[in-house]
């Protein structure tokens, strides 16, 4: 055992000895020495780690623990973050889409509803003009009601005309064919010299004027409620802001939500016009053109679409829904030229009264020879003469 502790003992002492540069070398153990040295220069420059403060390894591992945690925090995040804008984009593209859809379904429901009116009322044109007020229930029944009545409608589409029920198989008949009531179409027909009133389902009102066609629902279903004018109507739209009402004609379209205002669109004219008494409308043309009209405006509109806009009294235009005409002043021929546009017969005036004023009232729910009459009692002439000086042509 001493023999071993004494062979390391000198082996260390001969390491020393090289590394201090000392020569305790004989040329006997010189192989020895190198050999030593060998080993020395492996141990200490490969197998000897470099000496670390041990307070500055634990540094270094906290500091490696703690960048490893906060890339892979990092990573998550951004793993999260890439995950909730796939979710997000797909989730906004989803809402987009099934919004197009419902726009080109919207899109598609309204033309096709401005549409089926249209061709409903074509559907339903007589060859030969009919003489009394009627009401189109269906494509096979056509009932004549007096002139000025009321044809109301309930929330279930049952149809009162002047306060008395429509016998059921009417009605019935009315929709057999058409599905759903809120799809099925009614329309009224008004001659020349006459007039009528319709009170919708939603308890808007519409005064057809002489000479005009509507066609409107039986009753209205979600979304916009819409009806087709040829000719003349004044309305009353009851207000339902969820539900705005449209008026459409074969030139233009009005939209409201709820107000009162005249519509003249007569078939093969040239020129059409709305005149707003009170609330708000939107006018669109042909040509997708919108003006938002005020109380007391009369737009005009002509082929190419609006053509004019001014200030009027608006009471003057809707003097025929009580069927009484004042008048202050206004030229005899202006007196008659409306009058054979009303009655459908042409009335004439001969030139030595054409421009007299006329004063008083005229009362459209007479026939015309009545009206004529008054108006002769008026001039002043010779009474031989009167008869001759206003007259049907």
């Amino acid at each position: 055992m001493e023999d071993n502790r004494k062979e390391k003992r000198d082996k260390y002492e001969l390491w020393a000895s090289l590394l201090e540069g000392q020569s305790v070398f004989s040329s006997e153990n010189l192989s020895q020495a190198n050999e030593e040295l060998q080993k020395l220069s492996f141990l200490w420059n490969q197998c000897d780690p470099p000496q670390t403060d041990s307070g500055e390894i634990w540094e270094k591992t906290l500091r490696k623990i703690k960048a490893e945690k906060e890339a892979k925090a990092t990573a998550s995040a951004k793993k999260k973050s890439a995950l909730m804008l796939i979710c997000g984009l797909a989730a906004a593209s989803v809402a987009l889409l099934f919004g197009f859809v419902r726009f080109l379904d919207r899109a598609d429901r309204v033309e096709d509803q401005k549409t089926r009116m249209e061709q409903f009322m074509l559907a339903n044109a007589d060859k030969e003009e009919v003489k009394e007020v009627t009401l189109v229930v269906s494509d096979k029944k056509k009932i004549e009601i007096v002139n000025n009545a009321q044809v109301a409608y309930t929330p279930t589409g049952q149809v009162n005309v002047n306060a008395s029920k429509l016998e059921e198989a009417v009605a019935s008949e009315g929709t057999a064919s058409d599905g759903d009531a809120k799809d099925a179409y009614n329309q009224m027909i008004v001659p020349k010299g006459r007039r009528s009133m319709i009170v919708l389902a939603d308890n808007s009102k519409i005064w057809v004027n002489s000479g005009s066609k509507v066609i409107y629902p039986r009753t209205f279903g979600e979304g916009k409620r819409e009806i087709f004018v040829e000719g003349e109507v004044y309305l009353k739209v009851a207000r339902d802001e969820a539900r705005p009402f449209v008026v459409n004609t074969s030139a233009f379209e009005v939209e409201v939500l709820g107000t009162s205002f005249n519509v003249s669109a007569p078939k093969g004219g040239a020129r059409a016009d709305v005149v707003l008494v009170d609330g708000a409308v939107d006018v669109k043309d042909r040509q997708e053109r919108h003006i938002r009209m005020k109380p007391d405006e009369r737009v005009e509109l002509d082929e190419l679409g609006i053509s004019k806009i001014e200030t009027v009294n608006a009471r003057d235009y809707i003097h025929w829904i009580d069927g009484v005409w004042m008048l202050d002043g206004k030229p005899l021929k202006e007196v008659v030229r409306y009058l054979t546009e009303y009655y459908g017969q042409s009335v004439c005036c001969t030139s030595a009264v054409a421009d007299k004023p006329f004063y008083g009232k005229l009362f459209l729910n007479e026939e015309l020879d009545e009206v004529l009459e008054a108006i002769r009692q008026t001039l002043p002439m010779e009474p031989s003469a009167r008869k001759n000086a206003v007259y049907v042509e």
